[in-house]
């Protein structure tokens, strides 16, 4: 019988997890802002004047396998925020007092490499946290452009219903 449960679990996890209900999954989104927006305010930035984007798709949830059923979407909810720092000074300032509010929370901090001298955001450490809501935090500099992003990442979701539009 144990080994039917792993089995069932085992599978259902390859699957894409559980499948939300879609108010359920409007509540993942909505912790998901909130989560960031709660961080933006703590390195000093007020949230509406500095978001960036908000997404719903991401090419890791995706179901390749032809798991999910009619009426099951997979969505990603994430929101970017671009604080704007005074310089680079004031990134690493922000960076410390992240570390210093998620440690107090008891959550296990991790360090993002900066990327090397050269490259866009050279030299700018970053930081990523997932809280107990299992939402991803982090500030880093943006990949592309270099400039500094606070993300907000509420990971593949299986929800009933078709792709939803932030409101």
């Amino acid at each position: 019988m144990l080994l039917l449960v792993g089995l069932a679990s085992y599978f259902d996890s390859l699957a894409g997890g559980q499948v939300m209900s879609e108010t359920a999954f409007r509540e993942r989104m909505a912790q998901t802002e909130e989560a960031g927006e709660e961080a933006v305010w703590t390195v000093g930035s007020e949230p509406d004047a500095v978001i960036d984007q908000k997404d719903m798709a991401a090419p890791s949830c995706a179901d390749d396998f032809g798991f999910d059923s009619n009426g099951v979407t997979r969505d990603q909810p994430t929101v970017t925020w671009a604080p704007d720092f005074a310089d680079r000074s004031a990134y690493t300032t922000a960076v410390d007092v992240l570390r210093k509010s998620w440690s107090a929370e008891g959550l296990s901090v991790e360090s993002i490499p900066a990327p090397a001298k050269g490259e866009p955001g050279g030299g700018l450490p970053g930081i990523r946290v997932t809280n107990e809501d299992g939402i991803e935090l982090s500030l880093r500099p943006d990949w592309y452009s270099g400039k500094a992003i606070l993300t907000a990442d509420g990971g593949c979701v299986r929800h009933e219903g078709y792709s939803v539009d932030w409101e």
